[in-house]
């Protein structure tokens, strides 16, 4: 289509859209994907150099998808949250050396992960346990615990069901965080005067949506062994390049996420930032172009049809 006068704004218009196809747009066009059972749509994929979003890219081993040591279980467009196993603490009495062994984990998140405040709490096991929550080295503005006991160290004072503060004890966090570390106090713990009973207490922020706390826990490693030592939980994504969706809608350069004509673009429910949802009515994926979209663009501009065997 050459550049005649008359059709200068024309040929502008199909090398300002073209230039978008191949760069932004063409990066909405990430086909989505597979790992094992797990749909992996865009704006994440598999892979560095991958073409997902910056901070979205996943591992696949094994058949089995990874945020770095998370191991995904379904992630969900529509909620802006990604469902993994996270690891579990304990603290166990060794009969050998009659001491108390602790075995904890934290948790680092890249930018565009939050530890999903409405979903998730911070859950302990225990008849004589006492477990901090905080954020990085005591340096931060959040630290929280719970305290787990049973009557006289009987565990029969625990109740199926019930998460209460006796045999099991939860407690929420605050919006904002994106890591955690855990804390057993060693003034509490499960000593040699009961560790037959109950030789483990165990710590972990967890999806506490479908937990149902069992007396088991108390007396075996069943909590522990569950899900091979980790624990669901739920971590909300939201795109980080701008602080909020009037900020990323006043400034559509190349990064603007909702590439969809049927997106929006609301506020992140968890740190700054947005997300995309498709608009009523419509169903899809708010971060990709449509294939046919892109043809009837290419067609309406009149650009050569070579453009179109790319689509």
């Amino acid at each position: 289509m050459p550049c005649h006068r008359g059709r200068t704004m024309l040929c502008l218009a199909a090398i300002a859209f073209v230039s978008e196809l191949l760069t932004g747009g063409t990066k909405a066009q990430c086909p989505d994907t597979k790992c094992g059972g797990v749909d992996i749509p865009y704006p994440f994929s598999i892979g560095p150099g991958s073409c997902a979003m910056a901070g979205f890219e996943l591992d696949c081993i094994d058949s089995r998808p990874f945020l770095g040591d998370f191991e995904v279980l379904n992630i969900s467009l529509h909620l802006s949250e990604l469902r993994v196993l996270n690891k579990i603490s304990s603290f166990c009495y060794n009969p050998a050396s009659k001491l108390m062994e602790q075995n904890r984990f934290e948790s680092n998140l890249d930018t565009p992960f939050m530890l999903s405040d409405t979903s998730n709490k911070f859950t302990i096991i225990g008849c004589r346990t006492l477990a901090y929550i905080t954020d990085q080295d005591y340096v931060g503005k959040y630290m929280s615990g719970c305290v787990s006991v049973c009557r006289r160290g009987d565990v029969t004072s625990a109740t199926n069901g019930a998460c209460s503060g006796i045999g099991c004890c939860q407690t929420a966090i605050p919006k904002g965080l994106g890591y955690y570390q855990v804390f057993f106090d060693t003034g509490l713990n499960t000593s040699n005067s009961i560790y037959n009973a109950t030789p483990c207490s165990y710590s972990v922020f967890m999806d506490s949506s479908n937990f149902n706390f069992s007396t088991n826990y108390l007396t075996s490693a069943e909590f522990n062994t569950t899900y091979g030592g980790r624990a669901p939980m739920v971590l909300d994504w939201a795109i980080r390049t701008a602080n909020n969706y009037e900020e990323a809608k006043n400034n559509h350069t190349l990064s603007y996420a909702c590439k969809s004509d049927n997106s929006e673009c609301i506020n992140s429910y968890n740190g700054p930032g947005y997300i995309c949802n498709c608009k009523n009515r419509y169903q899809g994926n708010p971060y990709k172009i449509s294939r046919n979209l892109i043809i009837s663009r290419i067609l309406k501009l009149g650009l050569p049809s070579v453009f179109l065997e790319s689509y």
